[in-house]
């Protein structure tokens, strides 16, 4: 596939691909931009990451956002957002996709690259300076990890469903080896490496990541860059998870309303699939809402909002929404749960916490 820089005139926006973005150690990553049609200066949303941003997402017959030839999973679909007065920006992480390199995933030296991106949006002549990032997973989960670095040009993220922790949020989950990660990386993340897709051993010249992540089972400090770090993220930030995802992001997303003392930060808890509500029209009303704020400083009022927005859920498929305060409410009542052995084997009382 061809990596030569291209600029062409589209329906909704104008694409130009195969961008050089500068790192701060003279290597260049790949990236997409879509942008208004136009001239002018628009703030930025910045998707970056490994799942290649020319790999078209043939969108599932029940979501709700009509498909077409520029979605990519996971990320903001540009004939919605550059409408909208945004420029849409995908940069491929290094060492996937169209940019060269080691690809390290989730790692201090791809945060960097994030910041480095960032930064280099804010400067071009079509940006405003204000950069915001939103994007699901993968692309919610650095957004974490680039915060902690604090970009000048950082004005506000979304991480939507993402988590925050790669030790005590997936790897080792309540303590317990978890096979996701195994899982999702064998499938879903070697193919999209540069030169490196059939890598499944450690190589003695080169860190396994895989091997790595796993390999560090104890608490020991190694996986600290891949965590976030409360007191370091001082960007506005709406925080998303989902009830269906309490074994991986959700834990990310409460763990950053009820640690962080940002007094800019928001909570949606919602229900559904992982992917399905951030392309509904209630997810992206509360979106735009947000960036609106932040990266053109319109006086919309969502900051004046309760902070907490919860899906409750009512029956099969009955959903209100209701806004909280805080969270976990206060009014919660707190009850033990026991596991109790005699319904078991049919002897005994034996209670354990």
């Amino acid at each position: 596939m061809s990596t030569t820089t291209t600029s062409e005139k589209k329906e909704f926006f104008i694409l130009d691909k195969n961008v050089d973005v500068a790192m701060r150690d003279g290597a260049n990553l790949k990236a997409d931009i879509f942008r208004p049609l136009d001239d002018g200066k628009y703030p930025a949303i910045l998707n970056f990451g490994p799942y290649q941003k020319d790999k078209l997402w043939t969108t599932p017959p029940t979501l709700e956002e009509k498909g077409n030839e520029y979605m990519n999973w996971e990320t903001v679909n540009p004939e919605i957002w550059v409408p909208e007065g945004y420029v849409s920006v995908r940069v491929d992480a290094r060492g996937s996709g169209k940019s060269q390199g080691q690809f390290e995933p989730w790692s201090a030296s791809e945060a960097v690259d994030f910041y480095d991106a960032i930064e280099w949006a804010a400067k071009q002549p079509w940006c405003n300076g204000n950069v915001g990032l939103l994007g699901i997973s993968y692309y919610a989960i650095n957004q974490w990890f680039v915060a902690n670095l604090q970009p000048p040009s950082l004005k506000a993220i979304i991480p939507w469903e993402g988590f925050a922790d790669i030790y005590r949020d997936a790897l080792f989950h309540g303590g317990i080896t978890c096979l996701f990660m195994t899982n999702w990386f064998t499938a879903h993340l070697l193919h999209h490496q540069v030169g490196r897709a059939s890598q499944t051993v450690t190589n003695a010249w080169e860190r396994n990541t895989l091997h790595f992540w796993l390999s560090n089972n104890l608490d020991s400090g190694a996986l600290s860059k891949s965590q976030a770090d409360w007191d370091q993220i001082t960007v506005p930030f709406y925080s998303v998870g989902n009830w269906t995802g309490m074994g991986l992001h959700l834990r990310g997303n409460t763990e950053s309303f009820m640690l962080s003392k940002n007094p800019n930060k928001k909570l949606r808890i919602q229900n559904g699939s992982h992917v399905h509500p951030f392309y509904t029209a209630d997810g992206r009303r509360d979106q735009i809402r947000f960036l609106d704020y932040w990266l053109k400083g319109k006086q919309n009022g969502i900051m004046d909002e309760p902070p907490v927005k919860l899906a409750i859920r009512h029956g099969a498929d009955q959903i209100e929404w209701r806004t909280e305060q805080e969270w976990p409410l206060a009014r919660t009542q707190w009850t033990k749960m026991y596991f109790d052995i005699a319904s078991a084997t049919g002897t005994g009382h034996t209670k354990v916490v």
